[in-house]
């Protein structure tokens, strides 16, 4: 029997079934993150002031001809969204495989540890590294409490799968086609965004926004509900990128400039007015089609296990959640050097990823902390010629 079909109560306590495995969303998930590394690498190049590194090039390039704004924008406008979906579509495969006891304990492992962990010592960290020298060191252990900076979604992802574990236990199911209606539904929250970007708000407060919650809540119980109504990933939803990319992109940045303008004329008022209200909805799509168009794109080509795929799919979530001090403090060092702008987004890229990766082969991946990421890894055992021969 497939374990994707056995209901949750026929389980018991001695018997804990293999999972099947989704090589193309644990694929498109380690993408997902390893985005967050590019997204955060090109922000110095972007002329966003909750960033603590600027770079001059940043302000005196128009920001229409500032490639790296357009590609923060084409990450930023589906990257969370996407990566929701896929925690709500895994999170239901194990709750139908393992049942709700094991769901919620298995999701503290390998996301309330890690989160706890980063607490005390990735947040201080970037903390640091953005206060220019004004830190105490009673800030290490406080940090956390003005934001949780990149880890936020950790935080959201356990709220989310509280929220699943109460609706499971009160019986709803989220196999009725009416689930289909988050879809367009997600407009509402995203609205009230508050933030002139394209893409939804970042929120790392402990008490998290109910316009960020609630949009990252429709793509986790979208997520949810393709599990639970057996909706097939089909390699033609790949179509979906080119009206992404095409229409609902350029149309929503043309509005939101427009917005922008409207902004800058009221400083005092939030978003509002026809073209927010536009440029909001174009956004929703986006992200709905690129999620869509994504889902299809690595159907067709990571449907398969291939060695490499896996090993950086595992090794993505790491990466990210080591990341940001790294990526700040590479930025704080080539900020002021006189090469040119991509060569320093390059080597940041590259030298973070190049020596995280280290990291992870030489002391996480067969270790506790990787067992506690990405589950237990086997070493590989390897035979030498002359051993094999004499035996």
């Amino acid at each position: 029997m497939n374990p994707r079909t056995i209901p949750p109560s026929s389980f018991r306590r001695h018997a804990i079934p293999a999972l099947t495995r989704f090589h193309d969303l644990d694929a498109l998930r380690g993408f997902a993150m390893l985005l967050g590394i590019v997204l955060h690498a090109a922000a110095f190049l972007v002329p966003i002031d909750f960033w603590p590194v600027q770079d001059d090039w940043a302000s005196a390039t128009p920001l229409e001809r500032n490639g790296y704004a357009y590609a923060a924008s084409i990450i930023h406008g589906f990257r969370m969204p996407l990566f929701f979906l896929i925690s709500g579509f895994f999170s239901a495969l194990l709750w139908q495989a393992r049942g709700l006891r094991r769901l919620a304990r298995h999701r503290l492992e390998r996301i309330g540890l890690p989160l706890l962990a980063g607490m005390f010592t990735l947040v201080p960290a970037v903390a640091w590294l953005s206060a220019a020298g004004g830190f105490a060191p009673v800030d290490w252990l406080l940090a956390w409490m003005d934001g949780l900076s990149h880890l936020w979604f950790l935080w959201h992802l356990l709220l989310l799968l509280a929220a699943l574990i109460v609706a499971a236990r009160l019986g709803l199911e989220f196999r009725h086609p009416l689930w289909w209606l988050l879809v367009p539904l997600s407009v509402v929250p995203h609205h009230f965004m508050q933030e002139i970007v394209f893409g939804a708000d970042t929120d790392i407060d402990l008490l998290p926004a109910p316009r960020v919650f609630l949009y990252y809540a429709a793509f986790f119980g979208f997520g949810v509900f393709l599990h639970q109504r057996r909706v097939a990933v089909r390699r033609g939803w790949t179509a979906a990128l080119l009206p992404a990319l095409l229409v609902t992109y350029p149309a929503g940045m043309a509005l939101l400039y427009v917005a922008l303008q409207n902004a800058l004329a009221s400083p005092d008022t939030q978003p509002g007015g026809w073209s927010w209200s536009v440029a909001s909805a174009l956004q929703v799509a986006y992200a709905w089609l690129a999620c869509f168009g994504m889902l299809g794109l690595f159907r067709w080509i990571a449907s398969r296990e291939r060695a490499w795929v896996r090993y950086l799919s595992d090794a993505s979530y790491w990466l990210y959640l080591c990341h940001l001090p790294l990526v700040v403090a590479g930025q704080l060092l080539t900020v002021g050097w006189p090469v040119s702008v991509h060569l320093k987004f390059a080597l940041i890229i590259t030298t973070v990823v190049a020596l995280l990766l280290g990291v992870y082969q030489l002391g996480v991946r067969y270790t506790r902390i990787g067992t506690t990421l990405n589950g237990p890894r086997v070493r590989p055992v390897r035979l030498h010629a002359a051993g094999a021969a004499s035996g």
